[in-house]
């Protein structure tokens, strides 16, 4: 016998849709197949017995096929009525389920953000913020996506990502912001090298060895500080050798090829054979935002961003730290007599 469900559409439009007087009565069904009492199911659903009774019979009479067998003292399902009973009740908890995960996106408790991170980002309290969001928000995910500043940028406009950890100089507006880490900058030079034993040198002394840093595409925002920095003084670096990650970078310099210039939160990551030395006339720091467009933030992302602000306002507000050193130099800083004026390379 063939089943009449009524389509909305034709067939050429697309998927037959059941009428929703239908859909209204299936739960009436399910409720009579669940407990196998018209009385009972009638008492759960909160209506008389005989408007449930009939509209059985409507849905029996639209579907084409009979659903329960009935007796003055049995009910029964029929092949064809244990088929819908178990599909339909199926059907019912997927949807139930769709919606109650439908709500929590809606209300920003459950989805996905989308977190773009620059290379300097990563060695911020980001983690912590994440750590912080998870545990607040424990049916959310967060995918993170590593981009250079001024890619994350693009990502925000086109809305690739939600919020993007980078660089301040370039989260201009209309983009909002957060301030996340300030770090000093630092030079890093070969152990060998003849300013390793020094505590810090000058930008004057790093004009006077080879450079190797991040490309001028990849680390726009980077180069950007650190230009400005030797520009403030009339002078320029004098760049070798360009690499678009940190790990090339520090290979170059185990390898003596050049010095670099990173941000202090790389001290505590450094290889063997490098050393960090301050930069005593350094006029600028790295600073980290987390960075948002309002005009399309969903739900969770502001979640996110709240989570993010209350998580940098608990922790200590960053300030100049004591100079930190690469590991196994603190105590021979701490007996160091007065430095000697820094050798040249």
């Amino acid at each position: 016998m063939r089943c009449s469900l009524i389509p909305y559409r034709h067939q050429s439009d697309g998927p037959a849709m059941i009428h929703p007087s239908v859909q209204s009565r299936i739960p009436y069904f399910l409720a009579v197949a669940e407990t196998l009492s018209f009385r009972k199911a009638a008492q759960a659903l909160h209506i008389a017995q005989p408007a449930l009774s009939r509209s059985i019979r409507q849905l029996e009479q639209q579907l084409g096929f009979q659903l329960f067998q009935r007796s003055t003292r049995h009910v029964a399902l029929t092949p064809a009525g244990e088929v819908l009973y178990r599909d339909g009740a199926d059907a019912v908890r997927r949807l139930a389920r769709a919606c109650a995960r439908a709500g929590q996106v809606a209300q920003g408790l459950s989805g996905t953000v989308v977190v773009g991170y620059s290379t300097f980002a990563a060695m911020s309290p980001m983690s912590n913020i994440i750590i912080d969001f998870r545990r607040k928000y424990p049916d959310a995910t967060v995918a993170l996506r590593l981009l250079a500043s001024s890619e994350q940028v693009t990502g925000l406009d086109q809305g690739a990502i939600d919020v993007g950890f980078m660089m301040s100089n370039l989260a201009a507006a209309p983009l909002r912001n957060v301030a996340v880490s300030k770090e000093r900058l630092i030079a890093l030079v070969p152990s060998n090298h003849a300013w390793a034993a020094d505590h810090a040198i000058s930008l004057q002394q790093l004009t006077t060895v080879p450079i190797v840093i991040g490309t001028a595409n990849r680390w726009r925002g980077f180069r950007k500080l650190v230009d400005d920095m030797f520009r403030a003084q009339g002078l320029t670096p004098n760049v070798v050798e360009e690499a678009d990650d940190v790990p090339v970078l520090l290979q170059l310099v185990r390898s003596g090829f050049g010095c670099t210039i990173l941000d202090a939160s790389f001290i505590p990551t450094l290889p063997p054979g490098i050393r960090s030395l301050e930069i005593e006339d350094a006029s600028v720091t790295l600073d980290i935002v987390l960075a948002w467009h309002d005009d399309n933030l969903s739900p969770l992302a502001a979640h996110f961003v709240d989570v993010a602000t209350a998580s940098i306002a608990s922790q200590e507000t960053p300030s100049q730290p004591s100079p930190r050193v690469s590991k196994g130099r603190e105590a021979h800083h701490a007996q160091r007599q007065p430095r000697p004026k820094a050798r040249r390379h």
